[in-house]
């Protein structure tokens, strides 16, 4: 406990945000029925918006985190870039292995005729593998990467506001309901805490990959 706590007060601005974030979703989730929720920030829309959200949903996107990943390893801190990508690759085949077990369908297989519904034209419309949003899990995953391993409070704060950007342009551009944002946002950050705290507890107790290997033996 005393190693959680620990860990939650050294971040504990970027974790507060976070929750309150996590909070307003929640009340989205619990609150309001799928569809309807769904609606009431989709419909909402204008030609600059359309355009800002195509452009910000990059956040997300794998060969952008990956590539955020190469420049950290190769210009700024091996360990950050290191951690990006592991992240990014961790948290992403969970997203997937999900998407393909539940299999559920997006807005644009049921909303798709609805008077209210919105997206635009030069983005495809996804039908199916909703749950969770792949683009939220990463975004969440790059987010608190940097936090965790760059400890630049600024940066990481700017991160987590292109997260929650990333997460709410799921919904506008009508590509995902709220509770595939909602859950590829806790998991997104959830495998990147696990990854930290399993990397610092390696680190402290000077454990390397040399342990789990079979002793050597000469004739």
């Amino acid at each position: 406990m005393t190693r959680l706590t620990r860990f939650y007060l050294d971040n504990s601005i970027f974790f507060n945000c976070f929750f309150l974030w996590y909070f307003l979703l929640s009340i989205l989730i619990f609150f309001f029925p799928k569809e309807e929720a769904f609606l009431l920030f989709n419909s909402a829309h204008h030609p600059f918006l359309d355009y800002f959200f195509t452009v910000v949903t990059l956040f997300g996107d794998g060969l952008f985190v990956v590539l955020v990943g190469l420049v950290y390893f190769f210009f700024r801190s091996r360990k950050l870039g290191i951690a990006v990508v592991a992240t990014y690759i961790g948290s992403g085949l969970i997203c997937s292995l999900l998407k393909r077990t539940f299999q559920t369908y997006r807005p644009g297989f049921s909303l798709q005729d609805h008077p209210d519904f919105h997206s635009v034209p030069w983005l495809s419309l996804a039908q199916h593998n909703a749950f969770p949003s792949g683009h939220s899990t990463s975004a969440f995953a790059l987010a608190t990467a940097l936090a965790l391993f760059g400890k630049d409070i600024r940066l990481a704060l700017i991160a987590l506001l292109l997260a929650c950007l990333t997460g709410y342009s799921r919904v506008y551009l009508g590509q995902h309901y709220w509770d595939d944002v909602w859950f590829g946002t806790m998991l997104g950050m959830g495998f990147s805490c696990c990854y930290y705290l399993v990397f610092t507890y390696f680190r402290e107790n000077s454990v390397s990959i040399r342990t789990f290997s079979p002793p050597s033996f000469r004739i």
